[in-house]
């Protein structure tokens, strides 16, 4: 199985933004883009004797933004797929009152091979 935090980091990184693996940035200044990300869920994919040899790993990545984020988010869909993930799911998170930054939500699936 491959580092799922290592993996989606590369993939990422032409983008040359900020990417945190379950956490948020710290500190005094956040970046006016940057993108998280977390595992939801790994489930089995493909078993046979008891026996796992695919896993089905679902990715949730958040795009946060103060200026538009329409060509941010087709890069990160691009990339993604480019690299073999398979967008399952998008959508536009409410701004709720005290929020600094826009949010899009997608996710992928992955099927990782042993």
């Amino acid at each position: 199985m491959i580092d799922i935090a290592a993996h989606v980091t590369s993939v990422l990184g032409p983008l040359k933004l900020d990417v945190f693996f379950n956490s948020v940035p710290t500190g005094a200044t956040i970046p006016n883009q940057y993108i998280t990300f977390l595992e939801i869920n790994a489930k089995p994919a493909l078993e046979a004797s008891d026996q796992e040899y695919e896993t089905e790993r679902l990715i949730q990545v958040n795009v946060w933004s103060k200026p538009n984020y329409y060509q941010l988010v087709e890069d990160i869909k691009r990339l993604m797929e480019s690299a073999g993930y398979e967008r399952t799911f998008e959508y536009d998170a409410p701004k709720q009152e005290g929020d600094s930054h826009f949010n899009k939500v997608l996710r992928f699936a992955f099927y990782d091979e042993y």
